[in-house]
C-alpha cells in the first residue's frame, strides 16, 4: 500500500483513475478501494482531496495565488478550492494561514501513522455519541502554539471540551483514569465525561479509542516566552514535582507499566542511532547508563512539553498522558528542558544560546525546591539531557514525516553537550 501511496503522490496533478490505481496494486478495483480505506483510514477520493489541498495551501503560503494553487491542484476554481479547503480544515484558507505554520508535504508512510489519518467526519460521527447537547458543537483544530501545526489525535469541541483519540484501549484506559484521579488530587487534568452508558471511551476504527474530555481553562506555555524569562522554569519544575509527588500517592495505579529506561536506551535508542550520533558524543555514555538503574522512579507524565502543559495564573495543569509509565523521576524535569529548547533552536531573535541552561538549570531547581533530589539523580542529568536526544534521533532517523524535527535534534546534541547546566 505504501507504493500506492507514493504512485498518488506523484500523479496528484494528472488524472490517474481508481481502475489504474487498482491494477497498479494488482486487486480488483472493489478489493483495492476496500482495503485502501482499511489501511489509510478514509476512501480514496478523501485522501487525494486531502493531500490536494496540501499541496495547494503550501503553495499559497509561498506566495502562489488561490486561483493559481487552485488551478495547479486540480480543484477547477478559487470557489471549488474554496469549499474543499473549508471542509477538511473548518476554515478559510486565508484564516488558517493566519494562524498555522505550513509545512511541504511529505509522502505520508503508513508506518508512521499510528492513529491512520482522522479526518473531520471521523470526529463528527463520534461527537452525538455522547448527547444531544454535544452533538451540534463546533468542531475546530487544536493547534500546538511553539510549532503552529495541528493535532492529528485531537479538536476542541466548542470552547469548554476536547475530542481526543487514543491509539488503543490500553492507552485510553490509562490516560483517562490517571487525568481523573490526579483532578481530584487538586492537580489541573483534563476529566473525560462518560457517556450515557457510563463508558468513559467510544471505539472507533482500527481498535483506536476516543474521549471527550474538559478543556483546561488557560493557556498552553510557550518555549519562546519560556526562553526570554528562563526563571520560569522554576514553576514548571515545581508543578512536576507536584505531579510526581500526586501520582506517588495513588500507590500501585492501575493500567501503569514500568519502562526500565537504561535498557530502553542501550537495548534500542543507542542501537538505532549509532550512525548519526556525532564525533563528540561520550564514549563512556553505555556505562553512564547502568548509573540510572538505581535512580528513584515514579508515574511521570513523560511527554511534558509546552504544548501539553497549561497555566491558568494560579497552577500548571496536564494535558495528555498517552506516553505515562513508571519511570526515571527525574526524566521529565530534563524532557522539559530539552523540549523547550528543540522549539526555540535556530531562533536567532531569542536568547536561547545564553538562557537555555539557566532555564533547564531552574526547571532542576524548581522540581528539587518540592522533591529534594538525590546526589545520584544531580550527577544523572547530563547524563539524562543527553538520552532525551538519543531518543528523538532514534525514533525520527529516515523519517519523512519528522525529518525536521529530526534535524533540529542532531544539531541540538552538540550544543547540549557543550552547555550542561549542571
Amino acid at each position: 500500500m505504501q507504493c500506492i501511496l507514493n504512485l498518488i503522490e506523484a500523479t496528484l496533478d494528472a488524472e490517474i483513475t481508481p481502475a489504474e490505481l487498482a491494477a497498479a496494486s494488482g486487486y480488483s478495483l472493489w478489493h483495492f478501494l476496500h482495503l485502501f480505506r482499511q489501511e489509510v483510514g478514509m476512501p480514496l477520493c478523501r485522501y487525494r482531496t486531502r493531500r490536494r489541498l496540501a499541496h495547494a495551501i503550501w503553495h499559497v503560503s509561498g506566495g502562489m495565488s488561490i486561483t493559481d494553487a487552485a488551478l495547479r491542484w486540480g480543484f477547477g476554481s478559487h470557489s471549488g478550492f474554496f469549499r474543499a479547503f473549508r471542509k477538511e480544515y473548518g476554515m478559510s484558507p486565508t484564516a488558517w494561514l493566519r494562524s498555522h505554520r505550513v509545512k511541504e508535504p511529505a509522502v505520508p508512510l503508513l508506518n508512521e501513522e499510528v492513529y491512520k489519518m482522522l479526518n473531520r467526519e471521523t470526529f463528527r460521527e463520534a461527537l452525538p455519541h455522547w448527547g444531544a447537547e454535544y452533538a451540534a458543537l463546533p468542531l475546530t483544530p487544536v493547534t500546538w502554539p511553539g510549532s503552529g501545526e495541528i493535532s492529528e489525535t485531537a479538536v476542541y469541541a466548542g470552547d469548554a471540551f476536547v475530542l481526543k483519540a487514543y491509539r488503543d484501549e490500553h492507552t485510553c484506559r490509562l490516560a483517562t483514569a490517571l487525568a481523573d484521579a490526579l483532578d481530584k488530587q487538586g492537580i489541573p487534568a483534563s476529566r473525560a465525561i462518560p457517556l450515557p452508558d457510563g463508558e468513559l471511551s467510544l471505539p472507533v476504527v482500527d481498535g483506536m479509542r476516543m474521549t471527550l474530555c474538559h478543556r483546561l481553562p488557560g493557556k498552553s506555555l510557550r518555549a519562546a516566552e519560556l526562553i526570554r524569562n528562563p526563571r520560569e522554569g522554576h514553576r514548571i519544575g515545581a508543578a512536576l514535582a507536584g505531579l510526581h509527588k500526586a501520582t506517588d500517592a495513588l500507590g500501585d495505579f492501575p493500567y501503569a507499566e514500568d519502562e526500565p529506561y537504561a535498557d530502553h536506551l542501550l537495548n534500542w535508542a543507542l542501537p538505532r542511532a549509532k550512525d548519526v550520533l556525532p564525533d563528540t558524543f561520550p564514549e563512556d555514555y553505555a556505562f553512564r547508563l547502568e548509573t540510572l538503574r538505581e535512580l528513584p522512579t515514579a508515574l511521570i507524565h513523560r511527554d511534558p512539553n509546552p504544548s501539553n502543559l497549561i497555566d491558568d495564573g494560579e497552577k500548571i495543569g496536564f494535558i495528555d498522558f498517552d506516553l505515562s509509565r513508571r519511570f526515571v523521576r527525574i526524566f521529565d524535569p530534563c524532557y522539559t528542558a530539552t523540549a523547550v529548547l528543540s522549539e526555540v533552536f535556530e531562533h536567532d531573535e531569542l536568547p536561547w544560546r545564553e538562557n537555555w541552561p539557566i532555564f533547564a538549570k531552574a526547571v532542576l531547581e524548581g522540581y528539587h525546591s518540592v522533591t529534594p533530589l538525590t546526589d545520584a539523580e544531580w550527577a544523572a542529568v547530563p547524563t539524562l539531557l543527553i538520552g532525551s536526544e538519543v531518543l528523538c534521533l532514534a525514533a525520527f532517523v529516515g523519517s519523512s514525516k519528522f525529518k525536521d524535527v529530526f534535524d533540529v535534534n542532531m544539531r541540538m546534541l552538540p550544543y547540549i553537550l557543550e552547555n550542561m547546566p549542571v
